[in-house]
């Protein structure tokens, strides 16, 4: 016993004296210019002790004397340092080559970071480099292909100003709901149209409610979370940063349009005969032949160079009047029209960090001229990003942006707007588009616009030249594009002050007030000219017809933030805690005015609201929100390889009812398991599994609990002056309505093998919407249309991969691949609203006839395509004894989303100076309806209405004659037969009988959207070191290439609306230059 006592006596002893030897260390990592490493590693080698640095590089550990640290950090080489007598060890690590962990800092709600190990849910990391490989004029469009399991819906070049749309993980609810959040160093942005890409150093991707949780309803949908650039530290004097780039866009992509027929109803060409009446000077045209121009279709008479008369010929004024010429193809026509488009983009940095002074201003200067006539956007951007050390307590954040935009455009890529939907829907095959151009300002003697959609000479009448002489549904192109103005002027502000008070080593508190505002001045103008010339038009946004108008509309909205956060980060022995929690106040105004004539304008040509013909037309809005919120997180991590995370936020909002309040909550484990194997499987870089689940409600919208009066339009009433007129609510709302419900559940494995040479992130996730905000019809005998209660659910799961491989890492060539790609397993619609099987979505032009439409329908994936089909039997067609196709109602073609989305970056550095970038973006399943598609093809103008039939003869020539479309089916008995139907007979039918089949599509692509070529050039040799630090050229092309798609005429990537397109604007590609300097 005595022995037993004296041995533990000495154990304890030893152990005594061995804590007593142990001491705390204290350092900061940094790089070689000084920039402190966040979260950089440090570790007691052989063991299993470690720590991680925080957001600013700074660590405090305890160690024995004769220890040794290993330092690492992201892209940094592993450094070991011996502890020795020492109590401060600050480290400088040096770039690695092909060491890197990625992934390693997460930033999330109020600019909170943590590190990529501590983090239990999905959140992909990129820097500001890989996502603006090729500068982009927005976020959105720059992260195609870059995130797993987004889906990304950019919009046409041509389509000025327009905002894209990106969804992570599909659509959330019964209706269209809005794609991401985006995050702007922790100032919440209602789009990415105005975020600069130039200024930003990475982008966090928070997929989901576990992730994106402590951001409340607003994280629904996930968030994108973009740190801003800040100064390097290390620079000597004032940093320097000048960006310049030029890019030209021209039309790539275009209906496949047949070039063997002219425009008109006709197919032969008519003879002209003067008439008594008519202009003198057409008697030059006396006895010649001209194609049917009233009609604006193209079933007219093939083009083989016979002598016709053309459209502009009628018209004096023009060296090509009362002339023929030869009747001949236009292939490139509809390519001709759009202009090439050039964007300029002009960068200015300048950056300044010191001890106590961080800071960096940037300008940047958008110059878009459009490749649509007369249409441009011109964007200044100015940031200013600061801290300030006051003292060893206090630092001062400031972070200002301002935008200022103006564009003129008319981005309308609706159905028979006045350029694709006449390209691709009503045109003629034969027009010359130079000479459009060139007589832009041709009119009649009476100052009608000239127009190749003119009525024949046949309807002339001396009495009415706007029949005579105007467009009978289409202006000269170019003509219309000159006489209207839509000028918008944007002004955006937002920014945040900060204070953050040191209370000790352990705990801070941060103090910060955001604000954003933006005003917006529109002025529309459709002048008087484009009235007097018309017939059938009808152009006027406002009334649907073809009077002159005049419009304006003018909006300011005020988002404030009030910020309160408490930071508190301690080690306690094996221990590492790390807690935030705070309060938000955040409140909202917007209001709105906008007006416009009716009837036209009493005095053409003024354009003022006061010389409106009829009383004007005019609303006014205003409305108000108010959050207060609460919020807590924290992780703990036990020797820096198990950690468990938890977040917590409670929001008190306006729109809710009273008492009532919206809770959101996450929770997760993370587990490197690589730290606990690294020496017996060396072969493992790292390796963690991971686990989280979040769930958070929406907030309902403004006004949605409480039914509204409409106020009228028309106030004051003649037989009833003084009172305000207005109309009873037609809905009823649930007392106890709230917001849908999101709950999500989700696993993941990191891994990196061969000193990282190779890795993935694999992540699977469960997800279920429900209780949404649902409209349910009532009685009408109430009173009322329908009451808004809480119902539906939508279960979703799916995968989310990540990977990347090094396969060439020698001096003169590396080359590695990254790939992100997503699976949508499931995404059923299990429940509406008691007997309720379906919901509409969404619908497009004539969607009560012969287009297609988007619904919900229980036990079927979210946004089924419906529309008019053609019936079959057994698979075949059934046919009428004409030949023709019988309609099948209400026919389901398929889910509007795609079933797998990703993409695939190369980059290949060559000879150390030179940069190769090839990234590929594709996306898999999901089905769009092509109304110009519908259109084109009844008007005769798409390819396939001008083929030849397989009896080798033109299907537009008369059967007898050996012509029109050879069709196979069953009659109503069940017997094969096959006809052959008439061309434009046979083409038409879809139209006529409500068929949509004809013309549904994929959305299915492969596309190669970016390419680039870098060079970085040797300043020292060319004798400009002494000013020039880094100076790098690039060759760069954006859209080169749509490698496949199943409709060859649209770029899926681009289709603007839920169920497909009614005029798409075309696809462009665009390729230039780009010069970077540091100095």
């Amino acid at each position: 016993m005595r022995r037993f006592l004296s041995l533990f006596t000495m154990l304890m002893l030893c152990g005594v004296l061995a804590f007593a030897q142990s001491r705390v260390v204290t350092g900061k990592v940094v790089d070689i210019d000084g920039n402190p490493i966040s979260f950089a590693s440090v570790k007691v080698k052989g063991t299993n002790t470690g720590v991680s640095a925080d957001a600013n590089g700074a660590y405090s550990i305890r160690v024995n004397p004769n220890a040794i640290l290993e330092i690492s950090g992201a892209s940094f080489k592993t450094t070991e340092v011996p502890v020795g007598t020492q109590t401060v060890l600050n480290t400088v690590l040096e770039k690695g080559a092909g060491t890197d962990i990625k992934e390693v800092v997460v930033t999330s709600a109020f600019g909170i970071r943590r590190t990529g190990r501590s983090t239990s849910a999905n959140v992909q990391n990129l820097t500001g480099d890989q996502v603006n490989t090729i500068r982009q004029t927005n976020v959105t469009n720059a992260l195609a292909g870059k995130v797993a399991g987004a889906q990304v819906r950019s919009q046409s070049v041509a389509k000025l100003g327009a905002e894209s749309v990106v969804r992570l993980r599909g659509e959330n609810g019964l209706g269209v709901g809005g794609g991401a959040l985006y995050v702007v160093d922790g100032t919440i942005m209602p789009s990415g149209a105005d975020i600069n890409p130039d200024d930003i150093e990475d982008y966090s991707i928070l997929q989901g409610p576990a992730a994106a949780a402590l951001f409340g309803p607003d994280g629904s949908n996930g968030a994108i979370v973009m740190t801003l650039k800040k100064a390097k530290k290390g620079q000597k004097g004032i940093g320097l940063e000048l960006n310049l780039g030029v890019q030209f866009d021209n039309v790539y992509i275009v209906p496949d349009y047949q070039n063997s027929y002219a425009g008109g109803a006709n197919g032969d060409l008519s003879l002209y005969q003067y008439k008594a009446g008519q202009p003198i000077a057409w008697k030059a045209l006396d006895g010649k032949y001209y194609h049917d121009y009233s009609d604006d279709a193209s079933w007219g008479p093939r083009m083989a160079g016979q002598e016709h008369i053309p459209w502009y010929a009628w018209y004096p004024g023009s060296e090509y009047a009362f002339k023929t010429t030869k009747l001949t193809p236009q292939p490139t026509n509809v390519r001709d029209f759009w202009e090439t488009g050039v964007t300029r983009t002009t960068n200015v940095a300048f950056s300044k960090a010191t001890d106590n002074l961080n800071l960096r201003a940037s300008y940047t200067n958008l110059d878009i001229k459009g490749i649509t006539p007369n249409e441009y956007l011109k964007r200044h951007t100015l940031n200013v990003n600061a801290t300030a050390e006051l003292s060893t307590r206090f630092t001062l954040g400031i972070n200002f942006n301002y935008i200022a935009e103006n564009t003129n455009t008319e981005s309308d890529d609706g159905y028979s707007n006045q350029s694709t939907g006449s390209f691709g829907q009503w045109f003629h095959r034969d027009l010359d588009m130079g000479k459009m151009k060139e007589l832009r300002t041709l009119t009649s003697p009476e100052g009608v616009f000239a127009s190749w959609n003119k009525n024949n000479p046949d309807a002339y009448d001396p009495t009415n030249p706007r029949k005579s002489w105007g467009g009978n549904y289409w202006y000269n192109m170019y003509q219309y594009f000159d006489n209207i103005n839509n000028s918008i002027r944007r002004d955006r502000l937002f920014g945040d002050v900060s204070l953050t008070y040191k209370i000790n080593n352990d705990l801070k508190i941060k103090a910060t007030y955001r604000k954003q505002q933006l005003t917006t001045n529109q002025e529309v103008i459709y002048k008087s000219e484009l009235e007097a010339s018309a017939n059938q038009m009808s152009f006027n946004p406002y009334e649907g017809n073809a009077f002159a108008a005049y419009g304006t509309n003018n909006t300011f909205s005020d988002r404030q933030n009030y910020e309160g956060l408490l930071m508190y980060s301690k080690k306690i022995k094996s221990f590492q805690v790390n807690a935030q929690g705070g309060f938000d106040v955040f409140k909202t105004k917007f209001r709105g005015v906008n007006a416009n004539t009716l009837g036209g304008l009493s005095a053409p040509g003024l354009y003022a609201l006061a010389n409106s013909k009829n009383n004007i037309n005019y609303g006014n809005t205003r409305n108000q929100f108010q959050r207060r919120s609460l919020f807590v997180r924290a992780d703990i991590g036990f020797r820096n390889f198990l950690f468990i995370e938890g977040s917590y936020r409670r929001d008190y909002t306006s729109t809710e009812p009273q008492d009532n309040y919206i809770d959101s909550k996450s929770g997760g484990l993370s587990f490197v398991f690589s730290d606990l194997i690294r020496n017996a499987v060396p072969f493992i870089s790292y390796g963690k599994i991971r686990g989280s689940m979040g769930q958070l409600l929406n907030t309902l919208g403004i006004y949605q609990l409480n039914s509204t009066y409409a106020i009228g339009t028309q106030q004051w009433q003649a037989n009833n002056v003084g009172n305000i007129v207005t109309s009873v609510p037609g809905n009823l709302v649930d007392p106890a309505l709230q917001g849908a419900v999101n709950t999500e559940k989700e696993i993941g494995l990191e891994m990196r093998f061969l000193k990282n040479r190779i890795g993935f992130n694999v992540t699977y996730w469960d997800r279920t919407n429900k209780n949404f905000p649902v409209n349910v019809t009532v009685d009408q005998s109430t009173g009322y249309n329908f009451i808004s209660k809480n119902a539906g659910e939508i279960a979703k799961k799916g995968w989310d991969i990540q990977g990347f491989i090094k396969p060439i890492q020698s001096k003169n060539l590396a080359w590695e691949i990254s790939a992100t790609w997503g699976y949508l397993v499931k995404n059923e619609v299990v429940s509406i609203f008691g007997d309720i099987k379906r919901l509409n979505l969404a619908t497009g032009a004539f969607s009560g006839s012969s287009a297609a439409y988007a619904v919900n329908e229980i036990g079927q994936p979210w946004g089924q395509m419906f529309g008019g089909g053609i019936k079959r039997v057994n698979g075949v067609p059934e046919l009428t004894a004409a030949g023709l196709f019988i309609r099948e109602a209400d026919k389901k073609f398929g889910s509007v989303l795609p079933n797998y989305t990703g993409g695939i970056q190369n980059t290949f550095n060559i000879f150390k100076n030179f940069t190769l970038n090839v990234n590929i973006d594709y996306s898999i399943g999901g089905k769009f309806f092509s109304l110009s598609d519908h259109w084109g093809t009844f008007s005769g103008l798409t390819a396939r209405t001008a083929e030849l039939n397989d009896r080798g003869i033109p299907l537009r020539d008369p059967v007898a004659d050996g012509g029109g479309v050879h069709v196979f089916g069953v009659d109503a008995t069940g017997k094969a037969v096959d006809y052959y139907v008439d061309g434009q007979t046979y083409f038409h039918q879809f139209r006529n009988a409500s068929i949509a089949e004809d013309n549904i599509y994929s959305l299915s692509f492969v596309k190669l959207r970016e390419l680039s070529l870098g060079y970085r050039l040797p300043v020292e040799k060319l004798g400009m070191g002494k000013f020039v630090k880094t100076a790098v050229f690039s060759v760069v092309s954006r859209n080169p290439w749509l490698i496949w798609s199943e409709d060859k005429g649209f770029d899926p990537s681009e289709i603007s609306n839920v169920y497909g397109e009614d005029g798409q604007l075309p696809g462009t590609r665009s390729v230039g230059v780009n010069l970077k300097l540091g100095f």
